[in-house]
């Protein structure tokens, strides 16, 4: 019977961690560029053990916590500042703490004509440094070339990290590079000017998903308060005898 409690307690705490996911990715599902968290799961004892010491029961650990990287939609706004990117890849600001890498592109001008971040505390940084544009009526295409009255002025460009395992989230969209990690313009990513994009959460699959995973839980709850109830009844016959 001890067996079975842990085996529930397991699988509630599973299900805890799960809903803890999916609840901050329906929060952030109207984000910009916006990435979902997932976790995987996994047995606690091999298959072998759990038919010896485990007596057939299936302990669950939470074996992995990502990131899911998968293309946003993209939505058209038509204002000339707002950039998307088409395919695997981050822009690249500069603060305080140094260099970061984003998928938001909702940037605006500052007081000096640098292009930073909606915060305005991330500069843009492009093939020559951090962009500053005369205005905000510019073009820029495909391969993030940026031009005004027709002359090319600036490039902005898209970086592609060489393993995304590598990137700490810091908030706000914001992601960190560790030391281990490498960051090189990418070659097929493409910028989308007027447009942003989206969350790569569905929020019709993930109320789904919620809906589910609170079932699951209560249901591990319930079965941990028979087994207790079970215990307590034993007790009670043995306290008889």
């Amino acid at each position: 019977m001890g067996s079975g409690v842990y085996s529930a307690l397991s699988g509630a705490v599973a299900k805890m961690q799960k809903l803890e996911v999916a609840v901050n990715n329906l929060a952030n599902v109207s984000n910009i560029g916006f990435k979902a968290s997932r976790v995987s799961f996994a047995s606690l004892i091999s298959d072998a053990l759990q038919n010896t010491e485990g007596q057939g029961m299936n302990f669950t650990r939470t074996s992995a916590r990502y990131t899911d990287f998968s293309q946003g939609d993209l939505k058209r706004t038509s204002r000339t500042l707002d950039l998307a990117i088409q395919g695997q890849g981050f822009f690249k600001v500069a603060g305080a703490d140094g260099f970061q890498y984003t998928r938001q592109g909702n940037f605006t001008l500052n007081n000096q004509g640098d292009l930073v971040t909606a915060t305005g505390e991330m500069q843009v940084i492009g093939e020559n440094g951090p962009v500053n544009l005369p205005h905000k009526d510019v073009l820029i295409d495909e391969k993030g070339r940026v031009t005004a009255g027709g002359v090319q002025i600036g490039r902005i460009d898209v970086y592609e990290v060489s393993d995304t395992k590598a990137l700490r989230q810091k908030g706000n969209g914001l992601w960190e590079l560790d030391e281990e990690g490498t960051a090189l313009p990418a070659a097929e990513a493409g910028v989308v000017q007027g447009s942003l994009e989206q969350s790569n959460v569905n929020p019709l699959l993930l109320t789904t998903e919620v809906i589910e995973t609170k079932r699951a839980y209560a249901a591990y709850l319930k079965t941990m308060k028979s087994f207790s109830e079970m215990a307590e009844k034993a007790r009670q016959i043995g306290q008889l005898g």
